[in-house]
């Protein structure tokens, strides 16, 4: 077995006195591709936080066995303030975490990397336009190209299907499947039934974490992790999360 991207040990948290997080541990590595499933206010977020080195622990351990990863984030598209002056090129390029802050302009190789990761996502008719004018889709795309431009070790996504339409939700986890054949992904979502044929495991996170080693995870698992997430599923099998058929 390959070594850990992160490992995460009893880890405990929270905000002032109030403990949100409690006793998680979780191993994530290179090929790993974890659906993140909780209630509001379970603590899904706070556990984002701790990852990026965000949000001080109370207890435990997290450390990273290789050495610092690169991590790429995608934030809730309701974080982000689009009414903020700023054009698509340079949210992708403001990703480049090798820009010297003493020379804000970019190099000519920065500027091909930031055409080459344009065009891959299809952005470069809109990379002058300010992300007040796009749709929900163009707007992940540019900030799910920021996240990715360094090619990170660690991809997170926040919620990435809230606020978008069905036709670019299909793009996108076509996008994530070939991405996970180069990267650990961590998806976070209430909707485990979208995300369930897609992941590899299943995290379940509600002030503890309940890690399930597979992406088929019964009604009765949820109940009994106290994990009140609603399964939306097909075939003749209820409260059961399938996989995929063979001709989807």
């Amino acid at each position: 077995m390959s070594v850990p991207l992160l490992v995460m040990e009893n880890v405990s948290t929270g905000y002032n006195s109030r403990t949100v997080l409690e006793e998680v541990n979780l191993k994530v590595y290179p090929d790993d591709f974890i659906g993140v499933i909780g209630p509001n206010g379970g603590g899904k977020t706070t556990l984002v936080k701790i990852i990026l080195g965000l949000q001080p622990i109370f207890g435990g351990r997290i450390h990273f066995p290789s050495g610092r990863i690169k991590t790429g984030y995608l934030p809730q598209a309701s974080q982000v303030d689009r009414s903020f002056p700023i054009t698509v090129r340079d949210v992708v390029a403001s990703g480049l975490k090798s820009r010297n802050p003493l020379f804000p302009h970019l190099s000519s190789s920065q500027k091909k990397r930031v055409d080459r990761m344009l065009d891959e996502v299809g952005l470069k008719p809109v990379e002058y336009k300010p992300i007040g004018e796009l749709s929900g889709g163009q707007l992940q795309k540019t900030f799910l190209s920021r996240a990715l431009i360094e090619k990170p070790q660690l991809l997170i996504l926040d919620e990435p299907n809230s606020h978008v339409d069905k036709n670019f939700e299909q793009e996108l986890y076509s996008w994530l499947n070939e991405l996970s054949r180069e990267m650990a992904i961590m998806l976070i979502s209430h909707d485990i039934g979208t995300i369930a044929p897609m992941v590899k495991t299943i995290a379940c996170v509600n002030h503890s974490m309940h890690y399930h080693p597979s992406n088929q995870i019964s009604e009765e698992v949820l109940k009994v992790y106290n994990c009140p997430v609603d399964i939306i599923a097909h075939g003749p099998i209820p409260h059961r999360v399938l996989k995929r058929h063979d001709d989807e």
